[in-house]
């Protein structure tokens, strides 16, 4: 695929840019077409929820009468602003889509490794300066994120539309016509506001794992959901009963998130226990950093998963042996291509780079699902679906990929031979399998299950991907080849789930 390709798959026109003051820095949000949904999906209230099957009829209020808040409707419609008007814009473009990108920018805003704290002398403390405030956003650590967000998402938006259609209270462009909105006029009830259900699932879960970006991320949500009030197509008290369905369904995401075991991903002292029990046939990983860093995630694989059995139900197996064949196949390739690269494998090694800085592996194949439903005028409920499915996929990959990674710990390219040059930076993780791989070849599994027309062009993507960290000489290609394997068959495991979930 040549670039010019890539760019109409991941990257949407912009018309203008929303800027939002963070903590530290700013978040920008680019403004492209309103979504309209072909459908409202009235039948997602016999959908299957991934995570949250019941929700006590107590937790959303009982609906006023339809004219309730009209008054508040009709005054926030006669003062709108060029602002609001904006605000408005931003938020028709799809609340799903809309806070998806937001989380991404939170990965890629603190997606940057800490420093190695130093003496006045130069010298090394022997500590590292991460603030648990500001956890680093790796890619395991974002599809996790990802996950949370988007199954609250999901079945959070399953239940409001159950309850939307018990209550069916009119949006108040219907009771009162001569309201005249912003925003696409679907007829979809209007109890509980939907916004506020996504709004306030991602801000929950965004908060729990950076304390610091309460006051931004409340500011986004009461943009978001006041839009809707602006723009004519929801009540106070709609939004109200959003909000309070989407606190139930986050008190279950955080327990998901409370006993997950990704508390001990990072356990270093029971990793310098373990570590030294590991008998490899092949050349052994090791910390190249100077000063030594702890390796990332040593027990990620340990972390729940949400649709394979276990990590270990998706053991490749082990990389082959320093005398095998293979792995000196392998190793001749990375000398010739530390020498002889081409201009076309150079681009595609740095169009798939994805390191420090940016939202990653996972936030790349985010983004396709933002701008996939998005152009195919998905409803609220039915764009998180995909995204959900997707998410859940991206989080098993990093499970069953840092699972693989720690149980062989296989050295990388440039540790077993010294010459041969690396384009991009050095992973502190052992190298078989391929983040990359597996993360590229789940989720092309899973979008071409929702967009089956686009399935060669996912597949082809995917492939691109895992031939990236060949071509940087960040990975053999044992690594990518098994590990893109690995990632469509954690991507089989979470289609398996869709496929129940009666949403066909």
């Amino acid at each position: 695929m040549n670039l010019m390709k890539h760019t109409r798959w991941f990257v949407s026109a912009a018309l203008f840019t929303v800027i939002i003051a963070g903590c530290d820095s700013p978040i920008d949000a680019p403004v492209v077409a309103e979504l309209t949904p072909t459908t409202n999906d009235s039948t997602a209230i016999t959908w299957t929820p991934i995570l949250i099957t019941d929700v006590p009829t107590t937790v959303i209020p009982a609906a006023p009468a339809n004219d309730e808040g009209l008054d508040a409707v009709r005054a926030a419609v006669a003062g709108r602003t060029d602002a609001q008007r904006s605000s408005i814009r931003r938020w028709n473009q799809g609340p799903v889509q809309e806070w998806s990108a937001i989380a991404r920018k939170i990965v890629a805003k603190y997606n940057i490794t800490p420093a190695a704290e130093r003496n006045p002398d130069g010298s090394f403390t022997g500590r590292f300066l991460p603030d648990p405030a500001k956890p680093l956003a790796s890619p395991p650590f974002a599809s996790r994120m990802f996950s949370l967000i988007e199954v609250g998402t999901y079945d959070g938006l399953i239940h409001a539309w159950r309850a939307k259609y018990t209550t069916r209270r009119p949006a108040p462009y219907v009771v009162d016509p001569s309201i005249a909105t912003l925003a696409p006029e679907t007829g979809l009830p209007s109890y509980p506001n939907e916004d506020a259900i996504i709004a306030r699932v991602a801000v929950e879960v965004i908060v729990l794992l950076y304390p610091g970006e309460r006051a931004n991320m409340e500011a986004l949500y009461a943009d978001a959901t006041q839009s809707r009030v602006w723009a004519g197509v929801a009540r106070p008290s709609d939004v109200a009963a959003g909000d309070s369905l989407a606190r139930f369904i986050v008190t279950k995401i955080k327990e998901r998130a409370a006993s997950d075991k990704w508390a001990g991903a990072d356990n270093q002292t029971l990793w310098k226990a373990k570590e030294p029990t590991i008998v490899t046939s092949w050349p052994r990983w090791k910390c190249v950093e100077n000063p030594v860093r702890p390796p990332l995630h040593p027990f990620g694989g340990d972390v729940t998963p949400w649709n394979i059995s276990s990590a270990a139900a998706m053991d490749p197996g082990p990389p082959p042996s320093e005398t095998d064949a293979k792995f000196q196949a392998d190793m001749n390739e990375m000398r010739d291509l530390a020498k002889n690269h081409t201009r076309e494998q150079a681009r595609i090694a740095t169009y798939w780079e994805a390191g420090g800085g940016t939202d990653g592996p996972p936030g790349i194949w985010t983004k396709m699902a933002e701008d996939r439903t998005r152009s195919a005028n998905m409803s609220a409920v039915r764009s998180a679906r995909v995204h959900a499915y997707l998410a859940c996929a991206l989080h098993d990959a990093a499970v069953a990929c840092w699972y693989t990674k720690y149980k062989y710990i296989s050295a990388r390219p440039c540790t077993i031979d010294p010459s041969v040059m690396m384009s991009a930076g050095l992973p502190n993780f052992p190298g078989y399998t391929s983040g990359h791989s597996n993360f590229s070849g789940a989720s092309a599994e899973v979008l071409s299950y929702f967009f089956p027309t686009s399935e060669s062009e996912f597949r082809a993507m995917a492939q691109e991907a895992a031939n990236s960290r060949i071509y940087s000489r960040i990975h053999v290609r044992v690594d990518c080849e098994v590990g893109l394997t690995q990632g469509y068959n954690v991507g089989k495991a979470s289609v398996a789930k869709a496929r129940l979930d009666q949403a066909e």
